[in-house]
C-alpha cells in the first residue's frame, strides 16, 4: 500500500492536478493507494504518525509536495527504519528531490515508486527534530523570515531576492563550533550541516555533500567585509563557496554550534526558535525510491 501524503496548496496548487494524473495510472496498474490531504501546519506529522505508528514491518509513505512536506513527513514516522520513503515533487523549491535525482515530472517520479529501489539514505537529528537536506543558523534563518514576508515574488525569484537584500543589512553572530573534542570561535555569516547540496530553490551552500555517506559537510563563512559580498556572492552562485577563504569546511558526523547570544535555527526550511544547534547524522536507517 502506498500511502500519499499531500499539501493541496503546494506549487500553487499543483499537487491537485497531479493527484489525478497519479491515481489513473495507480488504478491501471493495479496498485493499492491511499491519499491523505494535509490540513495545516504539522498536518503531516500527524497523518504519517498515525500510519507508522501501528508496529507494521514496513509501510511505504510517498511525500507529493515540496521541502516543507517532506520535513513534517520525516518527523511523524514513528520509526524511519521501517519506512520506505517516495517523494513526488510538487513544491516551489524541491531541494531535496533534485539532489537525491527525483525526477521533477510526476510521472518519472511515480516509476521510481513502482519500478525502482528504496536506498538507505542519510537523515539529521537536531535535537530531537529530524532534517534530511539542510540544518542552519545565522543568515539562513534571516533569509527564510524574509522570504516568508514576501508578496509579490514566490518560489526560488522570491529566495534570491531576500538572499541579495539580506546579504547587505546582516550582521555577523559569534559563536563556537563544535565537533568532537575540539571547538573553534566564529564571527560569521552563516553555519550549515548538510546532508543535501542546495536550499532557496537551487543555492549550492553545500555542494560536495553526499546523501550516503554517514557525514555532516558543515559549511561555516566568517565575517565578509562589504565591498567583498558581492565577489563572494558570485561563488555562492557558482556553487563555489566552498573556495571562498573566509569559508571553512569539514565532514563529520556531528556538529554543535554555541552562539554567545541565541540564535534560531531552521531544518529543511522551518524556523524553530530556542532549539540547541545539537546536529548528528543518522545512517542506514531510512530507505528513499531514488536512483
Amino acid at each position: 500500500m502506498l500511502h500519499f501524503i499531500y499539501n493541496p496548496i503546494a506549487g500553487k496548487g499543483r499537487t491537485w492536478r497531479v493527484r489525478e494524473a497519479l491515481e489513473s495510472r495507480l488504478s491501471a496498474a493495479k496498485v493499492a493507494y491511499a491519499f491523505h490531504e494535509t490540513k495545516g501546519h504539522r498536518s503531516a506529522t500527524d497523518i504519517v504518525r498515525k500510519l507508522t505508528g501501528g508496529g507494521e514491518e514496513t509501510v511505504d509513505i510517498v511525500s507529493m509536495g515540496g521541502d516543507g512536506t517532506l520535513h513534517e513527513v520525516l518527523n511523524g514516522m514513528a520509526d524511519p527504519g521501517r519506512v520506505r520513503l517516495g517523494i513526488i515533487p510538487c513544491g516551489s523549491g524541491n531541494d531535496f528531490a533534485a539532489v537525491a535525482g527525483i525526477p521533477s515530472a510526476p510521472d518519472g517520479a511515480l516509476d521510481l515508486l513502482l519500478n525502482g529501489e528504496a536506498k538507505y539514505t542519510d537523515y539529521m537529528e537536531c535535537s530531537g527534530v529530524r532534517g534530511i537536506n539542510a540544518i542552519g543558523t545565522g543568515i539562513d534563518v534571516d533569509i527564510l523570515r524574509r522570504y516568508n514576508g514576501m508578496k509579490l515574488l514566490k518560489g526560488s525569484a522570491a529566495y534570491l531576492a531576500s538572499l541579495i537584500i539580506t546579504l547587505f543589512s546582516y550582521k555577523p553572530k559569534r559563536f563556537s563550533e563544535v565537533v568532537g573534542d575540539e571547538r573553534r570561535l566564529h564571527r560569521a555569516f552563516i553555519a550549515c550541516a548538510g546532508n543535501g547540496q542546495r536550499i532557496g530553490g537551487g543555492i549550492c551552500i553545500c555542494p560536495e555533500a553526499v546523501l550516503d555517506d554517514g557525514l555532516l559537510d558543515i559549511v561555516i563563512v566568517d565575517d565578509i567585509s562589504a565591498p567583498a559580498i558581492p565577489a563572494a556572492f558570485m561563488k555562492l552562485m557558482k556553487r563555489k563557496i566552498l573556495e571562498h577563504p573566509k569559508t571553512t569546511f569539514r565532514r563529520a558526523d556531528t556538529l554543535r554550534i554555541e552562539p554567545e547570544a541565541p540564535m534560531p535555527v531552521q531544518i529543511d526550511g522551518e524556523i524553530y526558535e530556542n532549539l540547541p544547534f545539537d546536529v548528528r547524522v543518522v545512517s542506514n536507517r531510512l530507505r528513499v525510491y531514488r536512483p
